[in-house]
């Protein structure tokens, strides 16, 4: 055999070394799809199916924050029983929130391997899971752990794939989804306070949470309305059959097709990444070199602790003030009201007026704050109705265009990562300041943590109208205008 391979000729023994070759390249490992990279050419369908997936969406968010909001009314009176303190309990809802919002580091690598159907479906059974465990739960540590954990988990998961479902089947037509979405969301605080109260009262604590644990059963069959968007949309021939003839080849800087060299490829595969490196691609760290992406990102940290926790320790804050159950249920609706007519109404009112999702946003904002400030201080029944009645106008405003801030900045297919890195921050900044809340409740009153939450919605717009004015300043300096006047 030696003696017959030196007699070969050089092109000859070139050839015999090709199949050794060939079975090294096929030997290699095939490169997962990215589910979220959609691709420079897609273009949402901006309607049809989407509709339908906007309704799933906000049937999924009533179904899934039914227990978080209804927390105060369900299990007030058993969390006072075991004897759990203003601490404890603030200790319970931040963990969840920030479970819950921790759960969005793994947005990046999650919807880069499933579909947002299938984490949908992940979720939804983690959230039963938690609310099931609550059922039993005696304990402080029993509660921290279902509900915290599991429900927090569950809850974190499904928001996300719902989030990215809307901004993957529209572009255009967003911000009418995204008030279609909340629309039939905001029918939770209007009828379930009085179904939690009527509960509680007739059944008890326990049965009550296992209804309620049961009804988030119902994002199983919503989660699958979460169908791929690529069997909604057509394709272009042309750039499928483009596609296919240069799969498998190597691409430069500048788009252009490079020329197969499989001893480059051998030696690519020798370059090994350092373990960070490999870390920051994973989970797409690299956004927080963004100063812009870091700025939004850090204003809706500040403010969703905020807002989040006002919702959820808004039964607690009129019971202290000393309103009754009814009257506490009665007032609860009447938000959920207001602000379910301001969200069908958001898209009509918006059409002709020519400002940013982010000015509306601010100006909800300011609504919100401005009603709780007023709020802090004694008040009748009737007076505090009508400052319900505004709340609800104003969150209305607050949380349509709430979701529409971060898919105005970044791109989709980097959305899921921009997403869960913002909530990764909102996940530790909850843990971080959680018992504060409790803190400032039990050395003062409700009426100064009402204060306290105003103060972090004012300090993340200001973040955002200082970058604005940089940004302006900078623009007119660099402008050729301004060069030749300071000439």
């Amino acid at each position: 055999m030696a003696n017959e391979r030196e007699n070969l000729s050089p092109v000859e023994d070139a050839k015999a070394k090709v199949p050794t070759i060939q079975a090294t390249s096929v030997r290699a490992k095939k490169k997962r799809h990215n589910k979220s990279d959609l691709g420079d050419n897609f273009v949402a369908p901006d309607g049809g199916w989407g509709w339908f997936v906007s309704i799933a969406s906000g049937a999924n968010t009533l179904v899934t924050f039914a227990t978080a909001q209804q927390f105060g009314i369900i299990f007030r009176g058993h969390l006072d029983d075991m004897g759990i303190t203003s601490s404890q309990l603030t200790t319970i809802i931040n963990t969840q929130l920030a479970v819950s919002a921790v759960s969005g580091i793994f947005n990046g690598p999650l919807f880069r391997r499933f579909s947002y159907r299938q984490v949908a479906l992940m979720g939804s059974f983690l959230t039963f899971t938690g609310l099931f465990g609550c059922v039993f739960a005696n304990t402080f540590l029993f509660y921290l752990f279902a509900y915290s954990v599991f429900y927090g988990l569950g809850r974190g998961f499904v928001v996300s794939a719902s989030a990215l479902a809307i901004n993957t089947y529209f572009k255009k037509k967003r911000r009418a989804a995204a008030s279609y979405q909340f629309c039939v969301a905001a029918l939770g605080p209007i009828v379930l306070p009085y179904v939690a109260t009527y509960l509680v009262n007739s059944v008890g604590v326990r049965y009550t949470a296992l209804c309620f644990a049961a009804l988030s059963l119902n994002t199983l069959p919503f989660s699958l309305v979460y169908q791929p968007v690529r069997w909604h949309v057509r394709r272009q021939h042309q750039d499928e059959e483009s596609l296919q003839n240069n799969k498998e080849k190597p691409v430069d800087e500048t788009g252009k097709v490079l020329p197969h060299n499989e001893n480059q490829d051998q030696n690519s595969k020798l370059e090994k990444k350092s373990i960070l490196t490999k870390i920051v691609t994973f989970f797409d760290l690299d956004l927080l070199k963004d100063p812009s992406y870091l700025n939004l990102s850090l204003g809706l940290t500040l403010i969703n602790f905020a807002e989040i926790n006002f919702a959820i320790l808004t039964p607690f804050i009129l019971s202290d003030f000393g309103f009754e159950n009814n009257q506490i249920s009665l007032a609860m609706s009447l938000l959920g009201l207001c602000d379910l007519i301001v969200r069908f109404l958001v898209p009509f009112i918006t059409a002709n007026i020519k400002l940013g999702n982010k000015v509306f946003f601010a100006i909800g904002l300011l609504g919100m704050c401005i009603g709780r400030t007023v709020l802090s201080f004694p008040t009748t029944f009737h007076a505090m109705v009508a400052i319900f009645l505004w709340l609800g106008l104003s969150k209305g405003f607050r949380t349509v265009f709430w979701s529409l801030i971060l898919p105005g900045y970044v791109p989709l297919k980097r959305l899921p990562a921009a997403v869960g890195l913002q909530r990764l921050m909102s996940g530790v900044f909850s843990m971080a300041c959680g018992p504060i809340v409790g803190l400032i409740r039990d050395k003062s009153s409700y009426s100064m943590v009402l204060h306290f939450f105003n103060v972090l919605c004012v300090l993340a717009l200001f973040m955002w109208l200082l970058e604005a004015m940089i940004r302006k300043y900078r623009r007119y300096t660099s402008s050729p205008e301004t060069g030749n006047c300071k000439q």
